[in-house]
């Protein structure tokens, strides 16, 4: 934006993208987990073991989709929170772009001090 020397950077894309890119990858370890959810007594080793194999495998899932779906949550708010960030800026610098430099305003009774009024007195 402008060549005031005021100019909006929102750089929060890429760490937008990367924890949305992080809760897929929690999505495809929740599929590979999902798909080994029962074993047997001869892949454990004996019943007790394969039960609990079992339900370790269970809780790895439901947490794997429980991270993967914050992760995808927190990618959006942080994008949100960017594009909010970006049209917040642009409304501060088009109300800057609108203080007058210099001069007197019939707005304000303060005194000008140095001899200069506030480019601010307008407000």
């Amino acid at each position: 934006m402008g060549s005031d020397g005021y100019q909006v950077k929102a750089g929060m894309t890429g760490p937008a993208q990367q924890l949305d890119e992080a809760g897929t990858d929690m999505d495809g370890i929740s599929s590979a987990v999902k798909s080994r959810t029962s074993y047997s007594y001869d892949d454990a080793g004996g019943e007790d073991a394969a039960s609990a194999l079992n339900a370790f495998v269970k809780a790895w899932e439901a947490e794997a989709k429980t991270l993967a779906s914050a992760l995808h949550e927190l990618g959006g708010k942080v994008q949100l929170a960017k594009k909010t960030y970006h049209g917040a800026d642009g409304l501060v610098k088009t109300h800057a772009d609108r203080v007058p430099a210099g001069g007197t305003s019939s707005l304000t009774s303060t005194s000008a001090q140095g001899g200069r009024t506030s480019a601010l007195s307008s407000y």
